[in-house]
């Protein structure tokens, strides 16, 4: 176990911590195997208890895990397809014991974490103050709750993530995400099963496409394509860092495997937003990265061989994004899709008109839309909405005072990376520096398609906060390793050079 100085600390505890955790860990797989029915379940089950002995052994294995568990929503499916109890939350409470354990007698202590819990403390004071004037104070309350949930999983994030080692397991278990829901989604899709949910791992529905044209979207575990475009595009800059930089050849395997299924899955969820996440994934790809011109070409001529298997359907769908611009001619009033999104986005203008300091409550735009929509006169659907945007939502939920707050968490989270990427280029880190860079973008990716779907899922988003945020302080610490390995050199450098000397002193002497 590495120290912040570079010392190796004492493992003489940790083979009793692993063999009482291994112990547990059977005994209660041994009760669960009796009550479990389900052949899915019991290998959920098996994997857990692996995967949580190596977190005891290396807690970057814990990392990982939470991860990809929660960009997965692998807890959510267990619930709800089997009725399983929450796996996240006591998961979520033995990282925090070990990074007590860790604390108290490795002596390893987390660095950086204060500030960043600062920063999410302030913004979730905007969100408490809420329950004093929302209209709806309960769903107001539910929402703080699971913000305070999240804000755990930042804060915790922050605390593994102290290392260049920790800060590459982290974007790995995006790669494990992309890798499973991905596949699992593009198996779904090229063979048409849609009947088949894959465990819960693959929902997809006959929806709309274009104008008279159905088809089915795939979903993952979603229950939207949008929500699962969204995530998945994030994946795609990642991918390309470690099929660069891993030096192992599985490694380089299993991260060109994750982004190829990645790109398939954007693309078959037909969603707009993400298309155009996606272009702004790539632009950004080649005018910060600034590959050389042979590596463009060769993108695109992959790209062209792609373009025949791609469904024709998708690049109708795409161009109705055309539609939605001022010069498009379409008339709102005689398409559905356009008034419901029009009504939704004008309503949370209104919204904010009428209160615009602190917003009109957190999680409140739902609960108050056909106040307002009925008064517009754009959408006859007599049901709750969202905002369908996650800029405008925050816009009427929580005014200029918690929109001035959100944009100041994402400026903290693209700083980090940006500092990061600094130092690791200052220290020859080019990987992990390319790492960070890889974060920003799949980050912009993340919040291009958050200007056209609202915030349904908001624990990705901290989850990419919390990583952003690690970042600096993981930079920060290998900068110190470095400087400390050059003093330690010098030292032993100046100690050769005065241990010579004195013996050419003696020499002389004699």
């Amino acid at each position: 176990m590495r120290r912040a100085d570079g010392t190796t600390s004492s493992f003489e505890w940790i083979s009793l911590v692993t063999g009482i955790a291994a112990i547990a860990a059977g005994i209660g797989g041994a009760l669960l195997a009796t009550r479990i029915h389900s052949a899915s379940l019991y290998i959920l089950m098996l994997i857990g208890i692996v995967l949580l002995v190596a977190t005891v052994w290396k807690i970057d294995w814990g990392l990982f895990t939470l991860v990809a568990m929660t960009y997965a929503r692998i807890s959510d499916v267990a619930v709800h397809y089997y009725g399983a109890p929450s796996i996240a939350q006591p998961f979520i409470a033995f990282l925090a014991l070990m990074i007590f354990l860790r604390w108290i007698l490795l002596g390893v202590r987390p660095q950086g974490w204060l500030s960043s819990a600062a920063i999410i403390a302030a913004y979730g004071l905007v969100i408490f103050l809420s329950l004093f004037y929302a209209g709806d104070a309960l769903r107001a309350q539910e929402g703080l709750l699971a913000f305070m949930k999240d804000a755990i999983i930042v804060i915790m994030l922050v605390m593994l993530i102290q290392s260049k080692e920790s800060f590459r397991m982290a974007a790995w278990g995006f790669l494990a995400t992309g890798i499973l829901l991905g596949t699992i989604a593009v198996v779904q899709y090229m063979t048409s099963s849609f009947s088949n949910d894959y465990w819960g791992l693959a929902e997809s529905q006959l929806m709309n496409i274009v104008s008279g044209t159905e088809g089915y979207r795939i979903m993952g575990t979603y229950g939207d394509p949008n929500f699962f475009a969204q995530v998945m595009v994030v994946i795609i800059p990642l991918a390309l860092n470690r099929l660069r930089y891993e030096k192992k050849t599985i490694m380089k395997v299993l991260a060109g495997w994750a982004l190829a299924v990645s790109f398939l899955t954007v693309v078959f969820t037909f969603s707009r937003g993400g298309f155009l996440a996606l272009c702004a994934v790539l632009g950004l790809l080649v005018l910060l990265r600034k590959p050389p011109l042979i590596a463009i070409l060769s993108g695109i001529l992959i790209l062209a061989l792609l373009m025949p298997f791609l469904p024709s359907s998708y690049f109708e769908r795409i161009q109705t994004i055309l539609e939605y611009l001022p010069f498009s001619g379409a008339d709102v009033r005689t398409e559905v899709s356009l008034r419901g999104r029009m009504s939704e986005y004008e309503v949370a203008l209104r919204m904010f008109l009428d209160h615009p300091i602190v917003g009109i409550g957190y999680e409140n735009y739902a609960a108050n839309y056909l106040n307002y929509s009925v008064r517009l006169g754009l959408d006859p659907r007599n049901t709750e909405r969202s905002a369908h945007s996650l800029y405008l939502e925050v816009l009427a939920e929580q005014g200029i005072l918690g929109f001035a707050m959100f944009v100041y968490v994402l400026y903290s989270a693209f700083s980090s990376l940006s500092k990061s990427n600094k130092i690791f280029n200052k220290i020859a880190l080019e990987g992990d520096a390319d790492l960070a860079l890889a974060f920003e973008i799949g980050f912009v990716g993340y919040l291009a398609s958050a200007l056209f779907i609202h915030g349904a899922y908001p624990r990705n988003l901290w989850l990419l906060i919390g990583v952003n945020l690690a970042a600096y302080q993981a930079a920060k610490n290998e900068e110190l390793l470095v400087a400390r390995a050059i003093f330690r050199n010098r030292l032993k450098l100046k100690e050769s050079s005065l241990s010579a000397k004195a013996g050419r002193n003696e020499l002389n002497g004699k």
